[in-house]
This record gives C-alpha cells, structure tokens and sequence, in this order.
C-alpha cells in the first residue's frame, strides 16, 4: 500500500473510531447501539475499495481493543469488526457482480436499495450463528449464570437481535451511498476545475 492508501485509511481509521463514540441507543435492545462509524467505513469501501475499508476497520478494532471498557472486553472490538465485514460483503457482491451487469452508475435509488437487500441478508445469514453462540458464551461471562440458562436467554432475544441485523445495514448503507455519491461528485468536479 502507497503513502495515499496509508493516509487513507489512517483517516477513516480515526473517523470511524471518533464517530464510533457516539451511540445511538436501540430501543427494543437496552444493550445495543448503532454505531455512525459504520457509516464511514461503508463510504470507504464504496469510494476506495475492499482493500482500504478493510484495513480501516481492522486498525479500528485494533485500537477499540486498546480503549474497551465493556464487560465483554476484549471480545467486543473484534465482533464489530465481523458484524462490518457481514454487511460488507453484501455490498461488495453487489458492486462487483450485479451492480455493472444491471444499470451501472445511473440510479443511485436503485443501486442503494438492492445494496442494502445484500448488505441485510448477508449480515443476518453469516451474524445469526455467531450472536446465539457468542452472546450465549458473554451472558454466562458476565451473569454467572449456567450455560445452559445464558443460551435460552440468548434464543428468546434472538428476534431482537435479528431485527438489530436487518436495521442496521437498512440505516447506514443507503446514507453511506448517498455521502459517497456526493464526495465523488465533488472530487470529479474539483479536479474538472484544476485542469481549467
């Protein structure tokens, strides 16, 4: 990776974990929260490619390790990461195998919306089996409780957490679409005007 590319991701790297501050409470799920940084590191891989979102939300993980504070610990930074690249796929498939095929760069209500279908169901599909068997593990952790009773608490909040999956690429891909489509009308328009 060139100095660009390091700059790069140094800067949504430190976007992504200052935006990431900010937590927007899930009503229907006391202990979760939709994180903005999502926001940054989808706009990166749409405006830059797989390569640079990656490395953006891996040094992101890095350095939430460094800060948690949360009961789950160290466990934490590293499962946000899995639930980014969840969504992450979603919309790389579509940009990479469909998007081209179908109508290209010209609607972006279109492109926005069957990416977010992608984004939804491979966050649900590849999250699902890892929210049963990692809250399970976490509520035990932190309860004291028995296995056995963490995992049925787990699975009766599973259509909860489901709905968390499904909302959360519904919320930040189409935002993410439109600030990217709007930064790069910008920058094909300030370099317009410096070959005038």
């Amino acid at each position: 990776m060139n100095s660009k590319g390091i700059g790069t991701v140094i800067a949504f790297t430190s976007l992504t974990t200052t935006l990431n501050f900010v937590r927007v409470p899930v009503p229907y799920m006391p202990a979760f929260s939709y994180q903005l940084g999502d926001i940054v590191l989808v706009v990166a891989l749409l405006l830059f490619g797989i390569r640079i979102a990656i490395a953006a939300a891996t040094l992101n993980m890095l350095i939430n390790i460094v800060l948690s504070s949360s009961p789950a610990g160290p466990i934490g930074p590293p499962y946000y990461l899995l639930s980014v690249l969840a969504m992450f796929s979603g919309v790389y498939i579509f940009e990479k195998l469909i998007k081209r095929r179908i109508f290209g760069n010209r609607n972006i209500i279109k492109t926005a919306s069957l990416a977010t279908g992608f984004g939804v169901l491979t966050r649900v599909l590849i999250m699902l089996p890892f929210d049963y068997f990692v809250y399970g593990f976490l509520v035990s952790l932190v309860s004291n409780l028995s296995i056995s009773v963490s995992y049925a608490i787990v699975l009766a909040s599973m259509p909860g957490i489901i709905i968390y999956n499904i909302t959360v690429p519904i919320i930040m891909i189409p935002i993410s679409y439109s600030i990217a489509k709007n930064v790069s009308k910008y920058r094909v328009s300030k370099s317009d005007s410096n070959l005038c």
